[in-house]
C-alpha cells in the first residue's frame, strides 16, 4: 500500500464512507430504536438490517456517484492472455480476480459487472457491521452505568427520607402541648418544624455544606430542647473554616437523633451531647458523643440509625469513609470521617 498524500477527493471520500454513511444509516437509526425499545435482540437485528442498506449504499456511491475508484476494498477481475516467451505464441485467455485494500483514486480501468459490485458491498456490510457491533457494545456499557448511577440515586433518597416517625410524633406533641403554655412560643416551635420539614422535603441534592446541615440540627435541637428541656445540653465545636465543607445530607443530623433517643431520652438527669468538626489530613471528622444510662441495656434500634447512614455512605464515598462507634460504661461516642471537599457554590 502507497499512499502519496491525502487530496481534497480522497478526504471526502472517506468522510462519506466511515462517517456520513454510518451516521445516517446506522448510528441515528440505532439510537432512535434504543430510545424507544430496551431490547438488545431488536437492536442487532435491526443494526444487521441498516448495516447491509450501509454496504448497498457505500457500493453504489463507488460506482454510480464519487469519483471512479474511491472505494474502501477494490476488487478487479477480467481475462489475460499467457503469452509462451520461448515460442513467442499467445495461448488462450485465463480470467482473474484480484481483491486489494487501496488509498488511490485512480479508479478502476475497466468496467466491472454485477457480480463485483454485489461482492463489494458484502464487504462494506461486513465493515459496517464491525461499526455497529462497536456502537451498541458502547451503547450498553453506557447505559449500564446510568442505570446503576438512578439505582444509587433512588437507594439514596429511600434512605435520605427515612425520618424517624417517633421524632415527628413526639415534635407534634411538644407543640401541643405548647399551645396550652405559650401560644407564641408555639408559634415559633411550629416555625422551626416548618423549617426542618421544608429543608427536608425540599433539599433533593445528597451532599451541602456543613453549615447547612448545622443549621437543620439547630432547628431539631431548639424542638427537642422543648421537651427535654433542662435535660438536654449541646457542646458545639466547629471551626468556621469548615463551613463550606460538603457532609452527606441528614449526616450530623441522624447522629445528634441517635444520641437523643438512646441516650439523653434514657437518662432521667440528661446530658450534654458533644459535637466536634475538624479537618484531619485530606479528611473531614466529625464526632458525636452522648452519655448513657449505665443500667440499661443498648436498645436493638441503637444501630438503625447508624446502619441507615453507613448505608448512604458506601454509595456516596464507597470504601472512602470510615464510621466507627464506641461504647464506654457511661458514654458512647460516633466518629465519622469523610473526604475533604468544599462546596464550590458557597464559596
Amino acid at each position: 500500500m502507497r499512499v502519496e498524500g491525502v487530496d481534497s477527493e480522497r478526504l471526502i471520500h472517506y468522510t462519506i464512507h466511515i462517517i456520513l454513511l454510518p451516521l445516517l444509516i446506522i448510528y441515528l437509526p440505532l439510537k432512535l430504536i434504543r430510545q424507544r425499545s430496551n431490547s438488545g435482540k431488536k437492536a442487532y437485528f435491526a443494526g444487521l438490517i441498516l448495516c447491509v442498506l450501509a454496504g448497498l449504499a457505500s457500493a453504489t456511491y463507488t460506482h454510480k456517484v464519487s469519483v471512479p475508484g474511491s472505494f474502501l476494498f477494490k476488487i478487479e477481475g477480467g481475462t489475460k492472455q499467457v503469452t509462451d516467451p520461448e515460442y513467442d505464441h499467445t495461448g488462450e485467455n485465463n480470467s482473474y480476480m484480484t481483491f486489494t485494500i487501496s488509498t488511490s483514486i485512480k479508479g478502476y480501468d475497466k468496467p466491472l459487472g454485477p457480480a463485483y459490485f454485489y461482492v463489494e458491498a458484502f464487504l462494506h456490510s461486513i465493515f459496517y457491521c464491525f461499526y455497529m457491533l462497536c456502537y451498541l457494545q458502547a451503547y450498553g456499557i453506557m447505559h449500564k452505568h446510568k442505570l446503576k448511577e438512578k439505582l444509587k440515586q433512588q437507594q439514596l433518597d429511600v434512605l435520605q427520607y427515612q425520618l424517624n416517625p417517633h421524632f415527628l410524633f413526639n415534635s407534634l406533641n411538644s407543640i401541643r402541648g405548647m399551645l396550652y403554655e405559650d401560644v407564641s412560643e408555639a408559634k415559633k416551635l411550629l416555625l422551626e418544624f416548618r423549617q426542618l420539614f421544608k429543608h427536608h422535603f425540599d433539599n433533593k441534592q445528597h451532599c451541602i455544606a456543613l453549615k447547612q446541615e448545622l443549621l437543620l440540627c439547630r432547628h431539631y435541637l431548639k424542638l427537642e430542647k422543648v421537651r427535654f428541656e433542662e435535660r438536654l445540653n449541646v457542646d458545639l465545636k466547629v471551626p468556621s473554616e469548615c463551613d463550606i465543607m460538603l457532609v452527606p445530607s441528614m449526616s450530623i443530623f441522624t447522629l445528634i437523633e441517635n444520641a437523643i433517643k438512646h441516650g439523653i431520652g434514657q437518662i432521667p438527669s440528661g446530658g450534654t451531647i458533644a459535637i466536634s468538626v475538624a479537618k484531619q489530613d485530606k479528611k473531614l471528622s466529625i464526632a458525636v458523643s452522648n452519655p448513657i444510662n449505665k443500667t440499661a441495656r443498648q436498645a436493638d434500634g441503637t444501630r438503625t440509625g447508624l446502619a441507615n447512614l453507613e448505608a448512604r455512605l458506601a454509595l456516596l464515598y464507597r470504601d472512602n469513609f470510615t464510621i466507627n462507634s464506641e461504647r464506654s460504661e457511661d458514654q458512647f461516642s460516633v466518629e465519622l470521617q469523610i473526604p475533604l471537599k468544599k462546596d464550590k457554590t458557597g464559596e
